[in-house]
């Protein structure tokens, strides 16, 4: 299936197609940075090793210090069936639709309170009430605002991605993440991370990559009924060249396990936006409204006390969890995975969509991909360097535009304060400019090219930054087109879910390409309005 399937890369990935039904992993455009030695291109990148599997690295998961996982398991085996009753009767009264979790509660218990003995002291493991499988419960009362708990990791169970494994592998940071969790589970050695897993973590079966191998042309409907769906078809066909990686260390079923697994239980994030697994703050259930939130811990290198002081840039330190509202001892902690209220996010990462974002009125976002750079531009080069002189990524990047956040474009000189819809304004004006504005890629102006973008460069630019959305909502809506006419909607409830995304989604890119028509006509029409060129 991963070689057949065709037809929905996002628009800045190259699908090359070969005689018969091959299909090579889509190549992210970049700009071409000159001449390179063909040696270079053409040599194959060295297979990542990983511990062979095997009885005693398997049965090895399954020795913690002091305590058995499996001997804890095994005793609790019929309290875990009565539970799994009272689980089951909470599940039909539950209103919300939350990702499956099936793990030992006494394994996972034991896990928290010899790992993170800071996040035990405040919160306990137990089957939770808003949805199925394990959450995690305040022990004492806390008001809102205060500081649960902070997790440091020099104290905590914390996996962040290498950097080393994130480059060499397709599936980038979350790659990198699996690699870490499967070499641990391999290793002879005692880990946190090779009990978590024999503890029962796993991701949920209508994970999108785990339909891959149980049910494809699912998978492919999903990826066809959002707009996050061409990073999501670009991650199933990454996940082979992974496999050919690992040079037989992983089979595809096993690495799509590990994948999806890292995927679907990482809630927090650090500084940059790179996925952090943290022991314990995966087992919070997602809710509508949550009561706690989690930061990064970022101070300077060198603080002192309290974290004062210290010099350079600001460092990860840990995760720091916060109640947003007044919580009493017993009360289940939830959060929100997502920044927005993006379904198809949560589809794409965790396997599910709650019921509070498939409803007429429900909060909705729809997501936007493009490029800074246009690898056919002529000054695409200059533009790279131009954008790493600020520490910006000329990668391609996604804008998550909430249902309030859909309006004509303003001028502001703040990055950092911009809503998604101005920052991929920003990011267009930029790609864009060339031709008679090319001027201002000049050395005189090149050091604020960056800055000019924050407003309308000119009538052309402007022009073609609305072509640029709208084109991109037509090849949204007509995708969403075609798979209706291919046939009726399966019966299966993920099936419905994606149904109700899509219809959700095609509404949203009919306003936001509204929104650029009318600004189009605008830019025609409005003698008034004033570019930087005109200056």
């Amino acid at each position: 299936f991963l070689y057949e399937w065709e037809g929905y890369c996002p628009p800045f990935c190259r699908c090359v197609m070969t005689p018969g039904l091959a299909m090579q992993a889509p190549v992210i455009a970049q700009p071409a940075l000159g001449a390179v030695s063909p040696s270079l291109v053409q040599a194959p990148a060295p297979p990542l090793r990983l511990p062979p599997a095997g009885r005693n690295a398997a049965d090895g998961a399954l020795r913690p210090i002091g305590c058995s996982l499996l001997v804890v398991s095994c005793l609790s085996a019929v309290a875990a069936a009565r539970a799994g009753r009272r689980r089951a009767l909470a599940s039909r009264r539950s209103t919300r639709c939350v990702a499956v979790r099936a793990s030992s509660q006494e394994s996972m218990a034991y896990l928290l309170a010899r790992e993170a003995p800071k996040l035990d002291e405040v919160a306990k493991v137990e089957p939770s009430r808003v949805g199925e499988g394990l959450g995690l419960f305040a022990r004492k009362s806390f008001s809102d605002g205060d500081t649960i708990c902070e997790l440091r990791l020099k104290d905590s169970a914390m996996l962040r991605p290498k950097q080393a494994l994130a480059q060499k592998l397709a599936a980038a940071d979350f790659g990198a993440l699996a690699f870490q969790v499967l070499k641990d589970y391999r290793s002879d050695e005692k880990s946190v991370w090779k009990d978590w897993v024999a503890a029962g973590a796993s991701a949920p079966p209508t994970h999108p990559l785990k339909l891959l191998l149980t049910d494809p042309v699912l998978a492919k409907r999903l990826w066809s009924s959002t707009t996050c769906g061409g990073r999501m078809s670009g991650m199933a066909l990454q996940v082979r060249d992974d496999v050919e990686l690992l040079a037989g260390g992983a089979t595809l079923e096993e690495w799509i396990d590990f994948l999806s697994l890292v995927m679907s239980r990482t809630v927090c994030e650090d500084k940059e936006g790179r996925p952090v697994l943290a022991l314990g703050l995966d087992l919070m259930q997602v809710e509508e409204d949550p009561v706690v939130r989690v930061e990064p811990i970022l101070e300077k290198e060198g603080a002192g006390f309290l974290g004062i002081g210290g010099k350079g840039p600001e460092i990860f330190m840990g995760l720091r969890l916060e109640a947003l509202d007044d919580i009493e001892a017993g009360d289940e902690l939830t959060l929100s995975y997502l920044s927005e209220g993006h379904a198809g996010g949560y589809l794409e990462r965790y396997g599910f969509v709650p019921k509070w974002l498939r409803g007429e009125l429900s909060e909705a976002a729809v997501e936007l991909t493009f490029s800074p750079i246009d690898e056919e531009d002529y000054t695409a080069g200059v533009k790279e360097s131009a954008l790493e002189d600020i520490n910006m990524t000329a990668g391609p990047m996604s804008f998550v535009i909430p249902s309030t956040g859909i309006a004509a474009p303003r001028d502001s000189a703040d990055w950092d304060t911009k809503d998604a819809l101005n920052r991929m304004v920003h990011i267009l004006r930029y790609r864009t400019c060339d031709g008679p504005d090319s001027f201002l890629l000049d050395s005189v102006f090149i050091t604020d090219f960056w800055y000019h973008c924050n407003f309308r460069i000119s009538r052309v630019n402007e022009l073609k930054v609305c072509d640029a959305v709208v084109a991109e909502c037509d090849r949204w809506l007509a995708r969403f087109d075609n798979l209706e006419e291919s046939g009726p909607e399966p019966e299966q409830d993920l099936a419905k879910a994606a149904a109700d995304i899509r219809r959700i989604e095609r509404n949203l890119l009919e306003r936001v390409k509204t929104v650029f028509q009318q600004e189009q006509q605008l830019v025609q029409i409005d003698e008034t309005r004033r570019y930087w060129a005109d200056r």
